[in-house]
């Protein structure tokens, strides 16, 4: 599976640093400034998207990020801005500069450093504020631990960038908006700073060695401030995907057609006019999907790796979800916004489809005529079935957003005939057509929305908390025919085909 998680980043990143200390010939290399640096400016612009910007809303909201702002706004004279389009207030500025914030007051005043006043603070661009040159990334192809760290720490910031770039925001399930789940991840990052500049302090030139000595004490600072934070966060669980381009067996298959899927979809809910046979569809798949899970995760008891009341729990659990997302599609069979979907959605949906049913069909078969060679490999396709659920969570929350809008702005339209009729609408019903609904009238649409977004979140959580343990151990490939004809273990639902026009 081409996945990584957050947590699989830190958890290398640990590694690399531990290996900075242990390794034969590299415990006692000498550690040139150019590395060090490279390292220094990457750990802050981690620590930086890590916090992100400031918070606007409930008061505790806002004092319990000022607690995680204030360890960023301490890191000692950044040697470079973390992203050029970044804006500071002036508290930031004084630090990146290593100056007093009246210093900075005094240069905004007297137009020395461009800023603009928004009535609360002054906001300025980094690409306003002069940096270190020289900074240069890490060599990739380096063997060395602490530029191989380096460059781990970049592509974890790469992640969180792109997390946080995502539009939708789903209350209580967005980690990077939560600070309880931001600190134990900056407190790892914390101590991979500690461990690293105690080392770079031993190891590099001693006229640099003032910059790891300063960034020890900051990141060890840094911990007694964020205080105890041993604890789970769901913020390791943030992934990134880069599905093969020319799947090879049904495990990449599967993963490919999951990422090709989710992209378009989430690309169709952005368009103006969301074809309403895409939120139809979407409810069906998820239905389709929770089916497949529920057959893997009886081929996990038949393997071992999951216990029968386990498996019969997520069975259960699943069944009231793929109930209330055929509902929503019942729903929104109803209506039209008469907006076609693209040909890429369409291709992507079939495609899809095509790979879940084939699961489906081998699970049926006998053990004994599946071949070996081409058999799905079922954690794998586990795991790829749980991160499709997280993206069933987002575009069933986007999805329950749009009812509304569209009726309000009359863009969400049925046929005339299955309306409360009144003397507007005789000359339609009368001629077969199609009028706008009323809020009123889309009242039933609106809650099985609601309604669909709730179940994803609990089919999400089902999967995650029912499947979690069984992904630390390798399932080896294995046939799926065995141990899936119990009757409790069906699917909850019959799925149909994409349908789209």
């Amino acid at each position: 599976m081409s996945t990584t998680t957050v947590g699989d980043l830190l958890n290398r990143a640990e590694i690399l640093t531990r290996s900075l200390r242990g390794s034969v010939g590299v415990a006692d290399a000498e550690i040139s400034s150019d590395q060090w640096r490279s390292f220094d400016a990457t750990t802050y612009r981690l620590l930086h998207e890590l916090v992100g910007p400031e918070r606007a809303g409930a008061h505790a909201q806002i004092v319990s990020h000022a607690g995680l702002s204030r360890v960023v706004d301490d890191y000692p004279s950044p040697l470079a801005a973390p992203n050029p389009e970044a804006t500071f207030n002036a508290c930031q500025v004084a630090s990146h500069l290593g100056v007093s914030r009246a210093s900075v007051a005094a240069d905004i005043r007297w137009s020395r450093l461009p800023a603009t006043f928004d009535g609360r603070r002054y906001s300025i661009k980094a690409a306003d504020l002069p940096s270190i040159t020289g900074v240069r990334p890490a060599d990739p192809a380096s063997t060395h631990p602490l530029d191989r760290l380096s460059c781990t720490l970049s592509v974890l910031a790469d992640l969180v960038v792109a997390e946080r770039s995502r539009t939708t925001n789903i209350p209580g399930f967005d980690p990077l908006r939560d600070d309880a789940q931001v600190a134990p991840v900056m407190a790892r990052v914390l101590a991979i700073a500690v461990v690293t500049a105690r080392h770079a302090v031993a190891h590099i030139p001693l006229q640099d060695a003032d910059r790891p000595l300063a960034i020890a004490r900051y990141a060890e600072h840094g911990l007694d401030v964020l205080g105890n934070v041993d604890r789970p966060s769901q913020l390791n669980r943030v992934a990134s995907f880069a599905p093969p381009s020319s799947p090879c067996g049904p495990n990449e298959e599967l993963e490919a057609t999951l990422r090709l899927w989710a992209s378009h979809a989430r690309m169709e809910l952005a368009r103006t006019v969301p074809s309403t046979e895409v939120l139809r569809n979407i409810a069906n798949q998820a239905r389709h999907l929770y089916a497949v899970s529920a057959r893997l995760t009886a081929a996990s008891v038949a393997a071992g790796q999951l216990s029968e009341e386990a498996a019969k729990a997520v069975h259960a659990e699943l069944r009231e979800p793929a109930g209330v997302m055929h509902r929503l599609q019942q729903q929104w069979e109803t209506v039209t916004t008469a907006t076609r979907p693209s040909h890429e959605y369409v291709t992507a949906t079939t495609t899809l489809h095509v790979s879940l049913s084939a699961i489906e069909a081998e699970s049926l078969l006998p053990s004994d005529q599946i071949n070996a060679d081409k058999s799905l490999d079922v954690n794998r396709a586990l795991a790829d079935l749980r991160y499709a659920a997280t993206d069933l969570v987002e575009l069933a929350h986007t999805s329950a957003q749009l009812p509304d809008p569209l009726i309000r702005s009359e863009l969400l339209f049925a046929p005339a005939r299955i309306l409360p009729s009144t003397m507007e609408r005789l000359h339609e019903r009368n001629h077969g057509r199609y009028v706008a609904i009323q809020p009123s009238e889309g009242a039933a649409l609106i809650d099985a929305a609601q309604e669909g977004s709730s179940a994803a979140r609990h089919a999400q959580a089902t999967l995650e908390n029912c499947l979690r343990p069984a992904a630390g151990t390798e399932l080896s490939a294995r046939p799926l025919g065995r141990g899936l004809s119990r009757p409790e273990l069906e699917p909850s639902t019959r799925i149909g085909g994409p349908d789209l026009f």
